[in-house]
């Protein structure tokens, strides 16, 4: 599907729909809102949940094409947030996909992480501030445990360094 046959989304004053390249399924693109900048750079609300190097709070230059729409070109500055995304196992214990997403989140809500998610996916913002060791820790435990399975889509040295 091409981005340019995405409906229009309505957007706060100050935002935009920027767009990030995928490749590898039906999709060329993965658009999310942002805050405007200028020139031509936005900072992220939230990570989008399939482009890699992507953190929320990053800022990125951006360029318009030919239909008018904004693509990612250029990180130009980290926000020191990571961002995982964490996918329902087949059998969860956390239930169906709908009410998993939530009870995903759910679990960690008191590590101060905050995400959103559906259809059984969910990606969460890690803020500089969390307790690293111990969100990497949830996360290797619901994988142990069946509930769900993560990709690391956009982490920091600090996140590396804390390894459980």
């Amino acid at each position: 599907m091409s981005s340019s046959s995405h409906a229009a989304v309505e957007l706060p004053p100050g935002w935009v729909q920027v767009w990030f390249r995928m490749s590898g399924g039906p999709a060329t693109g993965l658009g999310i809102s942002a805050e405007a900048l200028p020139p031509e750079r936005v900072r992220l609300r939230r990570a989008p949940w399939a482009a890699l190097n992507a953190a929320k709070g990053d800022i990125f230059r951006v360029r318009r094409d030919a239909d008018g729409q904004l693509w990612a070109h250029e990180k130009l500055e980290a926000s020191g947030f990571c961002a995982v995304r964490v996918t329902l196992a087949p059998d969860s214990p956390l239930g169906p996909p709908e009410p998993g997403v939530d009870a995903i989140l759910d679990r960690f809500t008191a590590l101060s992480v905050t995400g959103a998610g559906m259809f059984g996916l969910a990606v969460i913002d890690i803020a500089p501030d969390a307790d690293l060791h111990l969100v990497r820790q949830l996360l290797d435990t619901g994988r142990r445990d069946g509930w769900w399975d993560y990709q690391e889509l956009c982490v920091t040295e600090a996140w590396e360094a804390a390894s459980p």
